[in-house]
């Protein structure tokens, strides 16, 4: 890669000196992916990135360094000089086995494209057929994560991450009226079924061709998964190790206590095959495993990095990941999931003569994670009556409290998970299914 220094097997030559503890890593994330869009030739792309870190502990205090130019003995005496002004912390490091627990060369495989390329075209195809004046766009992409590490008690590591995604969407503008519909799948185990994805967003463009009007007030709605994820980014802020140790989250008195619905339990799980997280080792190089934050509603486990987990006197749990390639390692757990319900999609919308279906909004997310506090203007709304899509419902604000709408207003769970990548606003993936909520506070401008 242009702009690396890379030299093979250097990682290994980091020293440590007796008073210190630390850490040495370095991440390649590679992507492969093609893309059908509008007025545009196919495009086939392939990213390649690398990142080094180092961590140095001493005297209780944390220095890092991370560069993707830099050589290890530089990353480390760049760590050692930020230990002077470095954070506190209680953390170690683990006690990694001798020896790679995974293969390090790429999965990747140029004849998959033959299959990639089928499944792009055929759902392109199947959305530039909604109307002439939508305008699709598909990509379908592999990605890869390969991570080496050394710690300074001679443990010595390397495992891979890779999960396929395909993306689909478009829109159409009609003079002031903007139409878009989107939608994702994620895979362990290959190209995600187009069909499936078609089938979903072309329904939801059929719903979005005719509008319907309804007042402001209280409704029941059906959150999707790309939105019911949003209303556990309040949950995790409430379970994070950090925001337990600095005494900030409400429920660190709350173990063994019911903190949420019955009908809701939240798993953090790093052995899903099809998990963007799943693998052997967080990225503290901690082994991983199955942690249960809330069962049935009761408060479990917290989310713990090695740092909260010695400040707390725990053995550490595996829940210590980078968000970006080249940001700190933070609490966070592997892969979340929602536990299904028994209801059917056809029985969520039955459970009231009228209801909402809320895919999108825009400007959804906390303001304050530890209150719960969502609003956001409703990009994809549709009003229900009788299990039948009446139309799309415009120019709506919709507003919850995502502890009072998982403990006190949901009404059911679906049956049906969806896989949503971590972004910008969320720390972790997540499978999660459709939930339905009463009384949401639905504000609507005539």
């Amino acid at each position: 890669m242009i702009g690396y220094r890379r030299t093979e097997g250097l990682i290994g030559e980091v020293r440590w000196a007796p008073d210190e503890m630390g850490d040495a890593s370095e991440s390649h994330r590679q992507t492969w992916s093609l893309t059908m869009q509008g007025g545009q030739a196919p495009m086939v792309r392939h990213g390649s990135e690398y990142m080094r870190s180092v961590r140095v502990m001493k005297n209780g205090r944390l220095g890092m360094a991370t560069s993707r130019l830099d050589g290890w003995d530089d990353l480390q005496r760049e760590a050692r000089d930020a230990l002077r002004h470095g954070v506190e912390v209680a953390m170690d490091v683990s006690d990694i086995l001798g020896g790679r627990t995974m293969p390090i060369v790429s999965r990747w495989d140029p004849d998959w494209l033959s299959s990639i390329d089928a499944t792009v075209r055929a759902v392109y195809e199947g959305l530039k057929g909604l109307s002439p004046d939508f305008r699709p766009v598909v990509t379908v992409t592999y990605h890869e994560d390969t991570v080496e590490m050394v710690t300074s008690r001679n443990g010595r590591t390397a495992w891979m991450r890779g999960y396929w995604e395909l993306t689909a969407g478009g829109r159409q503008v009609d003079g002031t009226d903007f139409h878009g519909v989107s939608g994702a799948r994620l895979s362990g185990h290959g190209i995600p079924d187009g069909q499936k994805l078609l089938d979903e967003l072309q329904a939801r463009f059929h719903w979005g061709r005719s509008h319907y009007v309804i007042q402001s007030g209280r409704y029941p709605v059906v959150f999707l998964p790309p939105v019911a994820m949003g209303l556990l980014n309040p949950v995790l802020a409430r379970l994070s190790g950090p925001a337990l140790v600095a005494g900030n989250s409400p429920w660190e008195d709350q173990q063994g206590l019911p903190v949420l619905s019955t009908a809701i339990s939240v798993v953090s799980d790093a052995t899903l095959p099809e998990g963007p997280r799943s693998g052997p080792f967080d990225d503290e190089g901690t082994p991983t495993a199955t942690h249960t934050l809330i069962d049935k509603g009761v408060l479990k486990h917290f989310i713990l990095d090695r740092d909260a987990s010695r400040r707390l006197g725990h053995e550490p749990k595996g829940m210590g990941y980078r968000g970006t390639l080249n940001g700190p390692i933070q609490a966070a757990p592997a892969n979340v999931t929602v536990t299904p319900g028994p209801s059917t999609w056809s029985e969520l919308l039955r459970r009231f003569p009228g209801v909402l279906i809320l895919n999108g909004w825009i400007g959804g997310r906390p303001t304050n994670p530890m209150r719960g506090d969502i609003a956001g203007n409703a990009s994809d709304l549709y009003w229900v009556e009788k299990g039948e899509v009446m139309g799309r419902v415009k120019n709506a604000v919709v507003s919850v409290n995502a502890f009072d709408a998982l403990r006190e207003q949901l009404i059911d769970v679906g049956n049906d998970p969806q896989w949503i990548a971590q972004g910008m606003m969320q720390i972790a993936p997540g499978k999660v299914p459709p939930v339905l909520i009463d009384q949401v506070d639905v504000a609507v401008k005539q």
